[in-house]
């Protein structure tokens, strides 16, 4: 086997692995999402601002 052809393989193992795991983890998000009832949680503010954004009017 040629250097190319091993780099070429090493390569495509490597795209391969990531593709699986991409696709794992859009059926696990998936699924979480469904175990919410399909709702959708916005985690924005809370990175943005931390703990303290998620204090509202519903918290208390």
């Amino acid at each position: 086997m040629s250097k190319e052809m091993g780099a070429v393989l090493v390569f495509g193992t490597i795209i391969a692995i990531a593709l699986i795991m991409f696709v794992r983890e859009q059926r696990a998000a998936a699924r979480r999402k469904a175990a919410r009832g399909g709702r959708e949680i916005d985690v924005s503010n809370l990175i943005a601002f931390g703990s303290a954004a998620g204090e509202g009017k519903k918290t208390h």
